[in-house]
Protein backbone atom coordinates (compact mmCIF):
# COMPACT_ATOMS: atom_id res chain seq x y z
CA UNK A 1 0.00 0.00 0.00
CA UNK A 2 2.82 2.42 0.89
CA UNK A 3 4.48 1.73 -2.47
CA UNK A 4 1.22 2.51 -4.29
CA UNK A 5 0.83 5.82 -2.43
CA UNK A 6 4.46 6.73 -3.16
CA UNK A 7 4.00 5.87 -6.85
CA UNK A 8 0.86 8.04 -7.09
CA UNK A 9 2.66 10.92 -5.36
CA UNK A 10 5.59 10.69 -7.80
CA UNK A 11 3.28 10.58 -10.82
CA UNK A 12 1.32 13.59 -9.57
CA UNK A 13 4.59 15.44 -8.96
CA UNK A 14 5.84 14.72 -12.47
CA UNK A 15 2.56 15.62 -14.14
CA UNK A 16 2.27 18.90 -12.24
CA UNK A 17 5.75 20.17 -13.23
CA UNK A 18 5.81 23.59 -14.85
CA UNK A 19 5.87 23.78 -18.65
CA UNK A 20 9.12 25.75 -18.57
CA UNK A 21 11.06 22.96 -16.82
CA UNK A 22 12.60 21.67 -20.11
CA UNK A 23 13.68 25.24 -20.88
CA UNK A 24 15.35 25.50 -17.49
CA UNK A 25 17.23 22.26 -18.15
CA UNK A 26 18.32 23.54 -21.58
CA UNK A 27 19.51 26.85 -20.12
CA UNK A 28 21.68 25.26 -17.44
CA UNK A 29 25.26 26.48 -17.92
CA UNK A 30 27.42 29.55 -18.41
CA UNK A 31 26.43 32.11 -21.06
CA UNK A 32 28.80 34.82 -22.28
CA UNK A 33 27.78 38.11 -23.93
CA UNK A 34 28.99 38.17 -27.55
CA UNK A 35 27.07 41.01 -29.19
CA UNK A 36 24.56 43.80 -28.70
CA UNK A 37 22.07 43.82 -31.56
CA UNK A 38 19.17 45.98 -32.67
CA UNK A 39 18.19 49.25 -31.14
CA UNK A 40 18.57 52.64 -32.78
CA UNK A 41 22.25 52.24 -33.64
CA UNK A 42 24.11 49.47 -35.42
CA UNK A 43 24.88 46.24 -33.61
CA UNK A 44 28.29 45.71 -32.12
CA UNK A 45 30.44 42.77 -31.10
CA UNK A 46 31.59 42.81 -27.50
CA UNK A 47 35.34 42.66 -26.84
CA UNK A 48 36.76 39.91 -24.66
CA UNK A 49 37.55 42.19 -21.73
CA UNK A 50 34.02 43.64 -21.61
CA UNK A 51 31.99 40.42 -21.74
CA UNK A 52 29.58 39.73 -18.97
CA UNK A 53 28.25 36.28 -18.18
CA UNK A 54 25.17 34.60 -16.77
CA UNK A 55 25.62 31.36 -14.87
CA UNK A 56 22.20 29.68 -14.90
CA UNK A 57 21.45 26.66 -12.73
CA UNK A 58 18.79 23.96 -12.76
CA UNK A 59 17.21 25.26 -9.55
CA UNK A 60 16.07 28.50 -11.28
CA UNK A 61 18.96 30.56 -9.89
CA UNK A 62 21.40 32.80 -11.75
CA UNK A 63 24.56 34.79 -11.13
CA UNK A 64 25.50 37.65 -13.46
CA UNK A 65 29.16 38.63 -13.62
CA UNK A 66 31.01 41.48 -15.30
CA UNK A 67 34.79 41.28 -15.72
CA UNK A 68 34.69 38.13 -13.57
CA UNK A 69 33.10 40.00 -10.64
CA UNK A 70 29.63 39.13 -9.36
CA UNK A 71 27.20 41.95 -10.16
CA UNK A 72 23.86 40.37 -9.26
CA UNK A 73 22.34 37.06 -8.29
CA UNK A 74 18.81 35.86 -7.86
CA UNK A 75 16.09 33.68 -9.31
CA UNK A 76 14.53 33.56 -12.74
CA UNK A 77 11.48 32.13 -14.47
CA UNK A 78 10.88 31.41 -18.13
CA UNK A 79 7.51 31.64 -19.87
CA UNK A 80 7.67 30.08 -23.33
CA UNK A 81 4.96 31.25 -25.71
CA UNK A 82 6.01 30.04 -29.15
CA UNK A 83 8.38 27.78 -31.06
CA UNK A 84 9.36 28.43 -34.69
CA UNK A 85 12.20 27.09 -36.84
CA UNK A 86 13.89 25.55 -33.80
CA UNK A 87 13.78 28.82 -31.83
CA UNK A 88 11.82 29.07 -28.58
CA UNK A 89 10.29 32.45 -27.77
CA UNK A 90 8.83 33.93 -24.61
CA UNK A 91 9.85 36.01 -21.65
CA UNK A 92 12.42 35.66 -18.91
CA UNK A 93 11.92 37.29 -15.52
CA UNK A 94 14.83 38.04 -13.19
CA UNK A 95 14.44 38.92 -9.50
CA UNK A 96 17.49 41.14 -8.91
CA UNK A 97 16.79 43.71 -10.15
CA UNK A 98 13.22 42.65 -10.86
CA UNK A 99 12.42 42.87 -14.56
CA UNK A 100 10.95 40.86 -17.41
CA UNK A 101 12.33 40.90 -20.93
CA UNK A 102 11.73 39.26 -24.29
CA UNK A 103 13.67 36.05 -24.65
CA UNK A 104 14.56 33.57 -27.38
CA UNK A 105 16.94 30.67 -27.56
CA UNK A 106 18.12 27.94 -29.86
CA UNK A 107 20.82 25.40 -29.13
CA UNK A 108 23.78 27.40 -27.74
CA UNK A 109 22.47 30.95 -28.25
CA UNK A 110 20.23 33.10 -26.05
CA UNK A 111 18.97 36.56 -26.99
CA UNK A 112 17.56 38.69 -24.17
CA UNK A 113 15.86 41.99 -24.92
CA UNK A 114 13.72 43.51 -27.56
CA UNK A 115 14.44 45.90 -30.39
CA UNK A 116 10.97 47.39 -29.96
CA UNK A 117 11.10 51.13 -29.25
CA UNK A 118 14.78 51.11 -30.24
CA UNK A 119 15.86 48.97 -27.29
CA UNK A 120 18.87 46.71 -27.75
CA UNK A 121 18.98 42.93 -27.45
CA UNK A 122 21.90 41.03 -25.94
CA UNK A 123 23.22 37.89 -27.61
CA UNK A 124 24.76 35.31 -25.27
CA UNK A 125 26.54 32.14 -26.35
CA UNK A 126 27.05 29.06 -24.17
CA UNK A 127 30.60 28.71 -22.84
CA UNK A 128 31.93 25.24 -23.66
CA UNK A 129 34.05 23.80 -20.88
Amino acid sequence: MKKAILFVAVVIGLVSCKKDQPAIQTLNGTWELKAIVGGFGPGEDVTDDNRDQYVITLNSKYVKTDANKVQTRGSYTVNLTEERNGYKFGTITFTNPAYTDAFTFKADTIIIGSSAADGPSYKYVRVKR
